[in-house]
């Protein structure tokens, strides 16, 4: 009797939907602390341009080498200008080129790598990319290594100071 009562309850519980809602729930790494310190400073002062990540945007994109960031702006009326960094990369080539591997991945061309390619996918229409041209190769591997190191993005998957503290490797994992 009592099974059977089980397998009549009514659930007001809509099952796809609560999977759609958490597909969008994001871990963000927010510590004060790593904005602060003079460590996680970039050695040169960068000169921040942007376009919405979109194929058509491909002119926008210099062919010099530097560091680049994918950002989400979400677009609400009547609102205060929201941003979410979801991923930082560097690129030796040209940022134009690496521009261009995106789209492929974006489409799903070669091996995508699981957590950018459902970024570019989830988020299509909303994501920007940012970058800022830098001529000197060390000065890209710092600035990209010290970004990673202050804000920990969502979808990167290699953080270098998560490999050294146990504490942070832990809380990245978690994603």
């Amino acid at each position: 009797m009592r099974s059977l009562l089980y397998l009549t309850m009514a659930y007001d519980i809509d099952f796809e939907e609560e999977a759609l809602y958490k597909a969008h729930i994001k871990s963000f790494f927010l510590y004060p602390q790593f904005w602060v310190d003079i460590q996680n400073q970039l050695p040169i002062n960068l000169n921040w341009k942007h376009t919405m990540f979109d194929p058509n945007n491909i002119l926008d994109i210099p062919t010099k080498k530097g560091i680049y960031a994918f950002i989400l702006e979400p677009t609400f009326n009547n609102f205060i200008e929201t941003r979410y960094l979801f991923y930082i990369g560097k690129t030796n080539r040209t940022l134009r080129s690496r521009f261009k591997e995106y789209i492929a991945e974006k489409e799903g061309k070669g091996k995508p790598r699981k957590k950018v390619h459902k970024m570019l996918n989830q988020f299509n229409g909303y994501l920007f990319f940012y970058w800022a041209e830098i001529s000197n190769t060390i000065n890209v591997n710092k600035c990209e290594e010290k970004l990673l190191n202050t804000f920990v993005p969502h979808v990167n998957t290699s953080i270098p100071k998560a490999k050294i503290k146990n504490e942070l490797k832990y809380i990245y994992e978690q994603n």
